[in-house]
């Protein structure tokens, strides 16, 4: 007779295991760069402690507080007065590593600390994420092009690399980090020899852009291949090699001439939109059963000037949609022009109020000077008084007061037309945008 074993006590679960799958918060860094003189900073200390990487208190609200991982972080001692810090968590990979570990329902944050503790890679940061870099492209969130080693997804169909996208050694690092299970998806371009290009995947600050879908299809590979233990690349590559030769829509800035885009060319030559935008909006419509009459008037289009695309924000999405539900490209065209005159309008306004913020700026640091001049003037003259031997007569501060009350009416006139400025263009957002 088999010998019959009493039944296991049931294993206690943490909080972390029970919870259900979900997808972290982000809030908008405000300590994306170094800074000195803070005092609520929060570190990673259990199951092991992560000396070196800082949550500011912003993000640890946002993303922390209110969920089991919450027990894994304590406030961090204070730092020395003359040492910079910045936010961990604003990097784009440690976010992709708490986002992951969230999917993954992972007990701690252990992940997100060595991620954020990772050395960098022996050709240096990302270009994208090299805050030290004071290029246009970097400080504009762009993409700069330098000379490295770069590395491309390789298509299954027939092993060839897909060199519409690149990426640089340091973010194939972490990718890796994170999706052990998808290593080695990369293959170096040319042999490993170094090239110029531009690492395609991420951004310093590209929220809900091109970066965040390649990040979310690279997340569903890596789930689908946990669960069916076979890696399948399938899937990505084709979305990839759909999207990464379209350029990203620019949004309210101005396209460069060259940059192709669709119009309306009869009922409205003055319509553009970029070619993401018309992959991901018109494209279906046209493609589907039933496609709007009004596009199959859209055609392929090459403006000499350059244009701003006409679907980029949610309100001229919806406009495009109503005249595709209404056929009635004659009222759609009503609303774009008003739109525009009304962005003339308001890009007007916004340029004078730029140049009087400016003018005052001016003229508060010319007052400025002028009153630490007079100050210096009045000291000296003091001193000179000290050391005679007649009667020295009260110091005259007249001018440096009136210096100092003109560079205070400066500073205040500047933050008046500051305060003007943001209510221009929240006016702009709320209601024409």
């Amino acid at each position: 007779m088999p010998l019959v074993k009493p039944p296991l006590p049931p294993r206690p679960s943490s909080s972390v295991d029970q919870q259900e799958k979900h997808f972290p918060t982000f809030a908008l860094c405000p300590r994306s760069n170094f800074t000195i003189g803070e005092t609520d900073w929060f570190r990673i200390t259990t199951p092991q402690p992560f000396q070196n990487v800082d949550i500011c208190s912003t993000c640890y609200n946002t993303s922390f507080r209110d969920t089991p991982y919450a027990k894994c972080i304590t406030k961090a001692p204070s730092k020395p007065t003359n040492v910079a810090t910045r936010c961990d968590l604003s990097d784009r990979w440690n976010r992709v590593a708490y986002l992951w570990l969230c999917c993954q329902r992972s007990p701690d944050l252990t992940l997100l600390g060595s991620t954020a503790s990772m050395s960098r890679d022996q050709e240096g940061v990302c270009p994208n994420l090299n805050l030290q870099d004071a290029s246009v492209e970097v400080q504009k969130q762009g993409k700069p092009t330098e000379t490295r080693t770069w590395y491309c997804l390789s298509d299954p169909a027939n092993g060839s690399l897909i060199e519409d996208l690149t990426v640089c050694s340091d973010c194939v690092a972490r990718l890796y980090h994170i999706f052990p299970c998808l290593n080695r998806i990369f293959q170096p371009v040319a042999n490993g020899q170094k090239l110029p290009a531009t690492c395609d995947l991420l951004t310093a600050r590209d929220i809900g852009t091109r970066g965040e879908e390649y990040i979310n299809q690279i997340i569903e590979t890596a789930l689908e291949t946990l669960e069916t233990r076979t890696r399948d690349m399938r899937s990505l590559a084709k979305y990839v090699k759909k999207w990464a030769p379209i350029p990203i829509c620019a949004k309210a800035q101005h396209a460069p001439h060259g940059t192709p885009s669709y119009t309306f060319p009869q009922s409205i030559p003055n319509f553009a939109a970029c070619q993401e935008c018309y992959t991901k909006h018109a494209l279906p419509l046209l493609e589907s059963d039933a496609p709007p009459i009004v596009l199959k008037e859209m055609k392929p289009s090459m403006s000499p000037t350059g244009f701003i695309c006409d679907l980029y924000s949610p309100r001229l999405l919806q406009y495009f949609k109503d005249a595709c539900a209404s056929y009635n490209l004659d009222t759609y065209k009503q609303r774009l022009l008003t739109r525009e005159a009304k962005m003339q309008e308001y890009n007007l306004k916004l340029e004078q109020m730029k140049l009087q913020h400016q003018q005052f700026q001016r003229q508060m640091r010319i007052y400025k000077t002028q009153q630490q001049m007079e100050q210096s003037s009045a000291t000296i003259r003091s001193m000179q008084w000290s050391t005679s031997a007649y009667y020295a007569p009260p110091v005259d501060f007249s001018r440096v007061n009136a210096a100092m009350n003109k560079s205070h009416e400066a500073m205040m006139q500047a933050e008046t037309v500051e305060g003007n400025m943001k209510m221009l263009r929240k006016e702009w957002a709320d209601l024409w945008e």
